[in-house]
């Protein structure tokens, strides 16, 4: 039986190829913009490409935060990706300061001067903490497209990347809220263990 998941619709970003993704991750993917529906949803998946400060528009204009909690209080694991990850944190930089979702402490800064940005392309991930996103021992390669890092406590950094010295936070989680920096629908099939492994946690209660 595939794993029933809800994706978030801000109307932003590559919904076709993450919904793709999930389907051959094993995964029943519903899209939606229901504040109330994602609010029910056995899991969710949050992806975005776009600002940070048009993500967290569209997400407050659909009472993201309140969905997400009630979802993660029935037990509803969360995942993030890219954009959908940073809005997870506490606040972001880009377009000024502004607040984020605040489901993960951090805050998103920009990759520092003297790097390539946008930083993208393929890299492999460091584990630096257990995470149920990841296999003990994998370190998968994964394709990244990011011009902003998430800063944050270590014990929410589960694997980053290094991007000419500078640490990329690549997989972030605390409890039932996880986060990707990179596009695992994009990330071959490393990517899609991601996603499968993510569809196995355990779904909400009903």
């Amino acid at each position: 039986m595939s794993a029933r998941v809800t994706v978030v619709d801000l109307g932003l970003g590559n919904l076709g190829s993450v919904l793709q993704a999930l389907a051959r991750a094993g995964g029943d993917a519903r899209l939606s913009a229901d504040a109330a529906e994602i609010a029910r949803a056995p899991r969710v998946v949050l992806p975005g490409v776009a600002a940070f400060g048009l993500g967290m528009e569209r997400a407050q204009g659909l009472g993201l935060r309140g969905a997400l909690d009630a979802a993660l209080a029935r037990g509803a694991p969360v995942l993030g990706i890219c954009l959908g990850m940073q809005i997870l944190f506490e606040q972001g930089e880009e377009d000024g300061l502004q607040p984020g979702l605040g489901l993960l402490p951090g805050c998103v800064t920009r990759i520092p001067a003297g790097v390539q940005i946008p930083h993208i392309g393929w890299q492999r991930l460091q584990r630096t903490s257990p995470s149920p996103l990841l296999a003990d021992g994998e370190a998968p390669w994964a394709y990244f497209a990011n011009s902003y890092r998430c800063e944050a406590p270590a014990d929410v950094i589960q694997a980053v990347a290094d991007h000419s010295g500078v640490r990329i936070a690549a997989v972030v989680g605390r409890g039932s809220v996880h986060g990707v920096q990179f596009h695992p629908e994009k990330s071959a099939r490393g990517g899609e263990q991601i996603l499968a492994r993510f569809l196995r946690l355990p779904e909400a209660a009903q």
